[in-house]
């Protein structure tokens, strides 16, 4: 018969698992959805950004500068 198993110990071990496995949290969503795919042969390669985030970012900073220059600067 095989020996009872605390909850305890369950959710330690699912915490470990999840801990080893890299390819999952919302820092790597992040990462994905701003920066392009990785390449599967060189994992240390630099990821450069995705066009679409760059265009996004280049817009909202002349937004917060236009509106910065409109409101405060004059």
């Amino acid at each position: 018969m095989a020996l009872p198993v605390a909850p305890r110990d369950v959710h330690a071990w699912i915490e470990e698992f999840l801990r080893q496995w890299h390819d999952i949290g919302l820092r790597n969503a992040i990462k994905d959805m701003i920066l392009e795919p990785r390449n599967p042969f060189d994992v240390r390669a630099r990821r450069k950004p995705k066009t679409g985030f760059l265009l996004a970012a280049i817009l909202f900073a002349a937004f917060l500068g236009s509106f910065c220059y409109f409101n405060f600067a004059r």
